[in-house]
This record gives C-alpha cells, structure tokens and sequence, in this order.
C-alpha cells in the first residue's frame, strides 16, 4: 500500500532533497519483503519518507525504514538507530525478516 504523494511539493524541491531517492530505495527494500511475505505502508509525504514493515495480523509489530544520504552514501535506517547500506538490500531485507519474525512469532502473551 502506498500513500499517495502530496502534489503540493514542487519536483525541483523533491530532487534537491533527494527525496525521490530515497523513495527509490525504500521501493527497492519493499518489494523485497513483499517477496518474503511481509506487508508495507509506504508514507512518503514528509521527510524522511518512512516504509513500515509488518506481518499481517501482527500490525502492532511494525518496523520503520527510512533511507538517507550521509556522508556521501545512501543508507537505510532502521528505527532510526541501526544502518545499512543502500546497496546491500538483500542483507536489509534478510536482517527485517529476521526481527520480524522474532518479534511478531516469539512474543510472549
């Protein structure tokens, strides 16, 4: 699912921002857990644009993904807190699957 984007900002905005990058990356990274069987949101009307990440019939364990440029390169950012590479989606995608699951099947009641 995606949230449509806000018409109102201008594409010269968007591009110096690198806001269509980093939408490019997150679209890479969600259909890669698309493949794996998990569910997205994709919200890209505000800075940084954010993809949420969860199993479905398990909403209350979602994981939040932006994607940035720092120091030159693009990384994807994990709650905010854990990096990766943009380049490595296969291992981005491999270590959401594992939390993933971890979190939403190995919960205790």
């Amino acid at each position: 699912m995606k949230v449509a984007r806000w018409p109102g900002v201008v594409w010269w905005w968007r591009i110096r921002h690198g806001h269509t990058t980093a939408e490019h990356h997150l679209d890479v990274l969600a259909s890669q857990m698309s493949d794996r069987g998990w569910a997205h949101l994709k919200i890209y009307v505000e800075w940084p644009p954010t993809l949420w990440v969860f199993a479905k019939g398990h909403e209350g364990t979602a994981l939040s993904v932006t994607a940035n440029r720092e120091d030159g390169r693009w990384v994807y950012q994990i709650l905010y807190s854990i990096e990766y590479p943009c380049h490595a989606v296969a291992q981005v995608a491999d270590f959401l699957d594992d939390l993933l699951r971890d979190r939403a099947f190995n919960r205790s009641p």
